[in-house]
């Protein structure tokens, strides 16, 4: 399943994704934002506010869009090519929900290698209360795609985004919902060794 262009729906959802995510990127950091997509559109978003921005996603195309920042093209399988501690911060936005179960915490380590100590993950993921509705919105009204909600393998609730950062080593500094309750942001910190 490729990445999709975005509706007036997937757009005003995006933007609050964004605005939700980017009080929490340093200014000056390094970023990573996995799962891009070949818009990239958060990371050149904060294109103005870090020093390197680096996206990922397995069906954008290469690019340089601006001096600072790099898309990739990459399907991640067991580790990133990137050296240990070289992200102030990771990006993993509406994303996660795609991750095959038993690619999950293999990823989440590769996140933890990867970031440096004091760095933060930033995952936004629809909670168990919005299926209902996303199938209802994609199936029934088809306003939504289709192919995107049949692709979710997990919806993750609070305690599994607090579990999962628990394995991994990560503190769980911060979650909610918003979008009442059908989406939440966590921001999970690597503690310095």
């Amino acid at each position: 399943m490729g990445t999709k262009d975005f509706n007036a729906l997937d757009l005003f959802i995006c933007r609050w994704r964004s605005r939700i995510v980017r009080r929490f990127v340093r200014p000056g950091s390094t970023l990573l934002d996995f799962g891009c997509g070949h818009q990239a559109l958060f990371l050149r978003s904060v294109q103005k506010d870090i020093h390197r921005g680096i996206g990922l996603d397995y069906d954008a195309a290469p690019a340089r869009p601006a001096a600072n920042l790099e898309i990739q093209q990459f399907h991640f399988k067991e580790r990133f090519e990137f050296p240990d501690r070289s992200f102030d911060h990771i990006t993993i936005l509406a994303v996660l929900e795609h991750i095959p179960l038993d690619l999950v915490g293999p990823l989440f380590a590769e996140f933890h290698r990867i970031l440096k100590d004091e760095g933060s993950l930033l995952l936004t993921t629809p909670t168990p209360a919005s299926k209902p509705l996303l199938e209802f919105l994609a199936f029934k009204l088809k306003i939504i795609s289709g192919p995107e909600i049949a692709d979710h393998k997990h919806y993750y609730s609070g305690a599994d985004i607090r579990e999962l950062a628990a394995r991994a080593g990560f503190d769980c500094q911060t979650y909610h919902t918003f979008q009442l309750g059908l989406n939440c942001f966590a921001a999970l910190t690597k503690p310095t060794r």
